[in-house]
């Protein structure tokens, strides 16, 4: 008579993962004194890797919520995965613009060097995930999964189809969505779903210069934020999601060239507290209220609001800069790229692979996927995206160059 097989220990399976993780981690933090690059390379902006990092933490949580449904499958999720991904557009503008305004009228910038710096910085370890992702999508389909990333890539119907999936999976220029559908509305499912984000990341990337030489005319900087987030609430009551993805990224070159002025504005404990309880208040109101209609639209408008207001107080002198620029924030800044593009595969995969060694229980798988999304987003983090920022700085031209985050 055959016995049910006893389910390993899970606290030494937790334990084993969080010892590897904890051998980066040690590496790591040797490297968290650098954090996002100030114009000339002066200083580093601890702030913004931790608060990239905080970011995606939220976007982990999100994802293990909707694929593992630890707490149940009733009801919305309520970690900010799309407030998160609003910052980080915010933060990119910022990121990307530091440098060439501080140049502005002193040479210029080498906009030549920038844009194959930024490609590679973007897509090698872009593809690199998508590389990952395609057997790992294979073998959960094998193994029966009907998740997005098993079902992306239609391998019983015939080697000319899987194939023109799989290179449609590359595709990250011309093959945009807004995570579940592209712009003509029609379905499309990625092998990765957080690289959605990254085509558009790439887009705006690229009209950066636009994006300067316009900013860099404005008089009346309040005046183009309202009149901002009036273009952002017609993006929500009109459903076109691309409009209000560039327009957060324009917000962080706005952003970007008030950064000074922003950065030396101290912050009393109750204005910060009023600031990040009433923001965290509007973001969290979005995800557990759909009114619909111009009501939905107003409340999303404001929730994008909310997010620019979490960025500019994690710019000024307070207590969440100074939280935010801790070892352990700015760690996860350094791997936040590797941690976003990595984590759904690593997800996927426990939740197609434990309940076949006995670990079924959505909680334990759910505990299981910290420690092995970190392990992973780490070694990609060494072996993947240091190399791809190293040929990215090699690229450079004789101009300055811009940051690398």
């Amino acid at each position: 008579m055959s016995q049910t097989p006893v389910p390993p220990d899970l606290g030494v399976f937790l334990l084993k993962m969080y010892a590897k993780s904890m051998i980066y981690w040690n590496i790591l933090l040797e490297c968290t004194k650098e954090g996002v690059m100030m114009p000339g390379h002066e200083k580093r902006v601890l702030s913004l890797d931790g608060l990239r990092g905080l970011g995606a933490l939220m976007v982990f949580l999100y994802h293990v919520d909707i694929m593992v449904k630890p707490f149940g499958a009733g009801g919305p999720s309520l970690f900010p995965g799309t407030a998160s991904v609003m910052v980080f557009f915010i933060l990119s503008g910022i990121v990307l613009s530091l440098v060439p305004f501080k140049h502005m009228g002193n040479g210029g910038y080498d906009w030549l060097g920038y844009y194959p710096r930024r490609v590679v910085r973007l897509c090698v370890p872009l593809f690199a995930a998508i590389a990952l992702a395609l057997p790992a999508g294979y073998v959960a389909w094998r193994l029966g999964s009907t998740s997005r990333s098993a079902l992306a890539v239609a391998y019983d119907a015939g080697l000319p189809t899987a194939v023109h999936d799989i290179l449609m999976q590359f595709d990250v220029l011309f093959n945009v969505s807004d995570g579940g559908n592209n712009l003509f509305g029609a379905q499309l499912v990625r092998v990765d779903s957080p690289v959605w984000s990254m085509s558009w990341e790439l887009w705006f990337s690229l009209t950066l210069p636009l994006a300067i030489w316009c900013i860099s005319r404005i008089r009346r900087t309040g005046l183009a934020v309202v009149a901002t987030f009036i273009a952002v609430l017609v993006s929500y009551w009109t459903g076109y999601f691309p409009l209000r993805l560039c327009l957060m990224f324009w917000l962080g070159v706005m952003v970007a060239r008030q950064f000074d002025k922003i950065k030396a504005v101290k912050l009393s404990i109750l204005a910060e507290l009023a600031l990040l309880v009433a923001s965290v208040g509007v973001i969290e109101l979005s995800l557990a209220w759909h009114p619909g209609g111009v009501l939905e639209a107003l409340e999303s408008t404001a929730m994008n609001a909310a997010c620019l207001v979490v960025v500019v107080v994690a710019i000024a002198d307070g207590f969440t800069r100074r939280a935010l620029s801790a070892a352990p924030m700015v760690f996860l800044g350094k791997v936040s790229y590797s941690l976003y593009l990595t984590h759904a595969i690593v997800i996927g995969a426990l939740v197609a692979l434990l309940p076949r060694i006995g670990i079924v229980g959505p909680l334990s798988i759910a505990a299981a996927s910290l420690p092995a999304s970190m392990f992973v987003a780490v070694a990609f983090w060494r072996i993947v995206e240091v190399p791809s920022m190293n040929l990215s700085r090699s690229l450079a031209s004789s101009g300055p160059r811009d940051a690398v985050r």
